[in-house]
């Protein structure tokens, strides 16, 4: 019963998102903090403080932190400047504001910028006490946001990306491999194997912002989780993401070399799928060592059946040879050298990862990984 109610209660955090769940508890226990403290009036400034620091990833909240405490510390100084020297008025606002733009700008702080000119204008129209009183207690309420939206990003459900690009390339893989096997077959519609390219090439695309936020996360000794040598772990990622883009080039060739594809030999067509189905299926199992499914040494792919392989590209280079294809304007002969050039690379790729895949398992045997179980 307890790990039922455990389930649904993560189910529902996934639901409403966590950075969201964060939020609001970050939110909250700013508003709590500045009213119980006394500083009821920079209360507001605590909460959008909060919702406009909380960040994707450790290190960006850590940068967001620093320059928010710099540029609040000098929309503080700023109004309070202007204030004493030259009054409120509109115009002085105004101009208070523009000075403070130009000099975040300088300071390379543009990032920072709408949340401490809102300090500046927010204390500069504040009329209860004096100047120097009021911009104290609005930019140490936007301290407190901005610390505590740092500190709930930091120690409550931090995001784990590589459990994220993990299931993100399992499913992409997947993806691809389907879409290969139709193309082999000569089984696909071409305007709809165009729109799936379209979407591969996007998750492809966000494989690599998770590789930037997972980097992100292990950025510092005090931060990363002392039993993942994170610089191995990245390089082992950076890879899959190779293999996938080698994937995808892979299937798109085949889908823009349909038609030659199609007067292919039966023989060299049979070369081709068995060639393919070898790969896709090493891939396939590459991810599940990675996930600890099956032993490091495995997935000896390359050995097995290492004299079609010779065959397969002695075929290809007959293939391209043809005088039927030459006296194109070499283009059909080209379309056959990618085709084949595009599964190399594949084969390549394939075996670079099985490689530092199998390193790592083998030399960081109590690693603990955090990544779950495939779903």
């Amino acid at each position: 019963m307890t790990n039922k109610k455990i389930k649904g209660s993560e189910l529902y955090l996934m639901k409403i998102g966590a950075r969201t769940f964060k939020t609001s508890i970050a939110v909250f226990l700013s508003l709590l903090i500045t009213i119980t403290i006394g500083f009821e009036e920079g209360a507001s400034l605590a909460g959008i403080s909060v919702v406009a620091s909380m960040q994707p990833s450790v290190k960006k909240s850590y940068n967001t932190l620093v320059d928010r405490l710099v540029a609040n510390t000098l929309g503080g100084f700023v109004a309070v400047l202007m204030a004493s020297a030259f009054g409120t008025s509109l115009v002085i606002i105004s101009f208070a504001t523009a000075i403070l733009i130009a000099l975040l700008h300088q300071m390379k702080l543009n990032n920072v910028i709408g949340l401490s000119t809102m300090t500046l204008i927010i204390i500069m129209l504040s009329t209860d006490g004096d100047i120097l009183t009021n911009a104290t207690v609005r930019v140490l309420a936007t301290f407190i946001g901005v610390v505590v939206a740092f500190v709930i990003n930091r120690f409550i459900l931090p995001p784990n990306y590589e459990e994220k690009l993990f299931h993100l390339t399992n499913r992409v893989t997947d993806d691809l491999t389907r879409f290969t096997r139709v193309s082999l077959r000569k089984n696909v519609q071409y305007s709809l194997m165009r729109a799936d390219l379209i979407s591969i090439e996007n998750s492809i695309m966000d494989m690599k912002k998770m590789l930037v936020l997972l980097q992100d996360t292990q950025w510092s000794r005090w931060f990363r989780r002392k039993d993942i040598p994170v610089t191995r772990l990245l390089v082992v990622y950076r890879q899959f993401i190779r293999t996938t883009e080698s994937a995808y080039n892979l299937v798109k060739t085949l889908h823009h070399s349909e038609n030659v594809y199609n007067h292919f030999p039966e023989e060299l067509r049979v070369l081709l799928r068995e060639r393919l189905e070898t790969l896709m299926s090493a891939h396939e199992q590459i991810i599940l060592k990675w996930n600890g499914r099956i032993l490091p040494k495995e997935v000896n792919f390359i050995a097995y059946k290492a004299d079609l392989r010779i065959t397969f590209m002695q075929s290809f280079f007959n293939e391209a040879s043809l005088e039927s294809y030459l006296e194109n304007d070499y283009g059909q002969s080209n379309t056959v050298i990618h085709l084949m050039s595009a599964v190399l690379i594949y084969e390549e790729n394939l075996q670079h990862l099985n490689k530092l895949v199998s390193s790592f398992k083998i030399n960081h045997k109590d690693n603990v990984s955090t990544v779950r179980s495939l779903h």
